[in-house]
């Protein structure tokens, strides 16, 4: 008798060794995948940053005083055009953004005999990302917020 074909023992092997190989690649991607949004993140909050620093460039009675803060609202630095959105990378599809609850933290140090010392730092929330200046609090300082006439999502 001629029988073609491969036994069951043959074909659980090759579906394990498939799996195998699955599971291996999929650890590669969702670790690449991973990088990618953290360093998406970070250039987000350099963003922040770049941006409250060109804002207080052209508004420069908003500069604190030394030894006090400001906080800039992203959704600010959106409307007047010194960023742009800030995306999401973990929900790009359903158009979520880390726009509405993160701002700039803008810190004047002191006066130097012809410079000031100024200190940037950006609180970035997004939906599972939430940088270590975001548990700053920030009650006491003053706020600059977005127009009323300027829709930010």
């Amino acid at each position: 008798m001629n029988k073609k074909g491969f036994t069951m023992v043959e074909l659980l092997a090759v579906i394990i060794i498939l799996g195998i190989l699955m599971s291996l690649a999929y650890m590669g991607v969702s670790q690449y995948l991973r990088r990618a949004r953290n360093a998406t993140y970070e250039d987000f909050e350099e963003n922040i940053k770049t941006g409250a620093t060109n804002y207080l460039l052209d508004h420069t009675g908003s500069i604190p005083d030394v030894g006090k803060s400001i906080v800039i609202d992203v959704s600010k630095l959106i409307c007047e055009g010194y960023i742009e959105e800030l995306q999401d990378p973990h929900s790009p599809t359903s158009g979520g953004t880390c726009n509405l609850n993160s701002y700039a933290i803008v810190t004047r140090e002191a006066d130097t005999s012809s410079n000031m010392m100024v200190e940037y730092d950006a609180c970035l929330s997004c939906s599972n990302y939430k940088s270590d200046a975001c548990s700053r609090d920030i009650s006491s300082f003053p706020r600059l917020t977005k127009d009323v006439d300027c829709e930010v999502h």
